[in-house]
């Protein structure tokens, strides 16, 4: 689906259809006639509109070595998208993004999925500098890229923070299936960021950024490069906790099971006690103590002594 937005009183403001000063063309799962279309009326390699539908494609940059723009340039960067995963809690994918910049001054976005950060660009308020609008919109797109990432890893902090509160009294494989969940999401954080950090840092240092002498664009693409490096420790900090997190827990499992055997183990040490004694004194043969009244309580006492006694021995060695 295309969708069309040009500037009104520094805010977007959504066309219905295309007109001369349209800034930004989004395009949500692009059908082959919309990539078609916009090949045609662009002059767009077909690569810069269909490496989308490749979730796999990495993040990489073309067309940027030029001083004035004669041909589209592409930045393909990676997003985070919340999913389920097969065990069925919450996970994290990084799907492709790609941002051309024309020579007609338009930007050009296209996903194959929904970008949680659009509304957020939508709604933003655009404070008039020395940029051109059309990169405005596009350094908010990568603003809004990278707080993408640093708001999922927040999320993903907040849910490690909760299963180690859960260490201690568990005994179940739910935790253990969460975590693995949270480093799938903490590496594909990982590897996109990383991407995501040279693909920016090539925008950087081209020759069409550098010689347009934009303070402004200079200053806030700074930023971005700055928040994409926060992102990539943040990552790979979380990451190496998860998988600490995890060796603790399958510990922590393993340990309380073997709590749990080791007790049931005394209280049937216990229980065999009574179960020996009154097998004995069950058997159909002549007994001591079978013609007194008081038999009955007397077995029945010297019973609960013997468990008693176990019953101490085995909480002092700690075994109960």
């Amino acid at each position: 689906m295309l969708y069309y937005y040009t500037f009104d009183e520094n805010y977007l403001a959504r066309q219905e259809t295309l007109k001369q000063n349209t800034l930004w063309i989004h395009v949500e799962k692009p059908s082959t006639q919309e990539i078609d279309t916009l090949r045609k009326n662009y002059h767009l390699p077909k690569d810069y509109l269909t490496a989308v539908l490749d979730d796999e494609e990495n993040s990489r940059s073309e067309g940027l070595n030029q001083q004035h723009m004669k041909k589209a340039a592409l930045l393909l960067l990676q997003f985070p998208y919340e999913v389920q995963s097969p065990s069925g809690f919450q996970q994290f994918e990084t799907y492709p993004l790609s941002l051309i910049i024309t020579p007609e001054n338009r930007i050009i976005t296209i996903a194959n999925y929904f970008l949680p950060f659009f509304q957020a660009i939508k709604n933003h308020y655009f404070k008039p500098n020395d940029n051109v609008p059309e990169m405005n919109i596009a350094l908010e797109i990568l603003w809004q890229v990278v707080l993408s990432f640093n708001n999922r890893l927040k999320t993903t902090k907040d849910h490690l923070d909760r299963l180690e509160k859960q260490i201690k009294v568990s005994t179940q494989n739910e935790q253990l299936y969460q975590i693995m969940d949270v480093q799938k999401s903490l590496v594909s954080f990982d590897e996109a960021t990383s991407a995501n950090l040279d693909t920016l840092k090539a925008l950087s240092n081209t020759e069409l950024i550098q010689l347009k002498g934009h303070h402004a664009f200079k200053h806030h693409l700074r930023d971005v490069i700055e928040e994409t490096k926060q992102s990539l420790t943040s990552a790979s900090i979380q990451l190496k906790f998860a998988t600490h997190m995890n060796d603790t827990f399958s510990s922590v499992v393993s340990n309380n099971l073997n709590n749990v055997m080791k007790i049931l183990t005394s209280i049937t040490l216990v229980l065999t006690i009574p179960t020996i004694i009154s097998g004995i004194y069950g058997m159909n043969v002549k007994l001591p103590l079978d013609t007194y009244h008081n038999t009955f309580w007397a077995i029945m006492l010297v019973t609960i002594i013997i468990s008693w006694i176990a019953v101490k021995i085995l909480k002092k060695k700690s075994l109960l």
